[in-house]
């Protein structure tokens, strides 16, 4: 799933004016102001729907089915309408809608934190080599810019990665409290509260091992250039000019002359 070769894109973050914010209350979609009206003529689904699609297809698998929560959501309430056939009723008949509905969310969140657990035990592999690499030029003490070239390219592709995986857990736990808020509205529960609050120590909601994984590369970019500079500085040898014989001076003799 990483891809060491893609480029970064600036507007990998401003997908429908939503900007990307993780923080301590759990990944989430921050919203300027000024866009608020337009950004709101996409529902939620078809938004993240173009995203995934056009910021990062190769992980469509591993995102939250909101389209599937939202048939489950419909289920319940034509069960509570009427003891008419529901669709896809016939394959569990004794099973409750809304035990269905929760059932499903905890498979998709799995599902989301399993891949971000994934993700976060092959950066940190990649993040140790690539810091061997660093200590390594660092102690050598010179400079060889194809080396340095390369690990400032490995270090940014890296680093890209590490974005667009925060970018996929902010969207996928946005999605996830825009379906809870959504049964509450039609049921008239309070169920988004209770399993915002059962979730809250899974590695994907408080993105502690990633937001420690971002540092830790940004460090390693801030180490890498304090050693080329220091090494650079090392290579610098003062300007010097030559200095004519004394005698040559005083007698006017062109350099040219005192030389030979």
């Amino acid at each position: 799933p990483w891809k060491p070769g893609c480029r970064a894109d600036p507007l990998l973050f401003r997908t429908s004016a939503r900007r990307v914010r993780v923080g301590r209350s759990g990944p989430s979609f921050r919203e300027p102001p000024s866009r608020t009206a337009r950004a709101g003529a996409m529902k939620f689904g078809k938004m993240m729907r173009a995203t995934v699609e056009a910021r990062m297809p190769a992980w469509a698998d591993y995102m939250l089915d909101y389209k599937q929560l939202k048939r489950q959501i419909k289920e319940i309430l034509r069960t509570q309408a009427g003891p008419g056939p529901a669709e896809g009723a016939e394959d569990m008949p004794d099973a409750d809608p809304l035990q269905r509905f929760t059932d499903l969310l905890d498979g998709e969140v799995e599902k989301i934190n399993d891949f971000y657990m994934e993700r976060i035990e092959e950066g940190v592999i990649i993040l140790h080599a690539m810091t061997q690499q660093v200590d390594a030029l660092v102690a050598a003490g010179s400079v060889d810019a194809a080396q340095v070239s390369g690990i400032q390219r490995a270090l940014v592709s890296y680093h890209f990665n590490l974005l667009m995986l925060q970018n996929y857990v902010a969207l996928n736990f946005t999605g996830v409290v825009k379906i809870l808020k959504k049964l509450d509205k039609k049921l008239g529960s309070a169920h988004r509260k209770e399993y915002l609050q059962s979730i809250v120590n899974l590695p994907f909601y408080n993105c502690a091992a990633l937001g420690q994984v971002v540092e830790d590369t940004e460090a390693l970019f801030a180490k890498l250039d304090t050693a080329m500079a220091t090494a650079t500085a090392h290579l610098k040898v003062p300007c010097s000019q030559p200095q004519a014989d004394a005698s040559d001076v005083r007698q006017g003799a062109p350099m040219a002359q005192s030389a030979g």
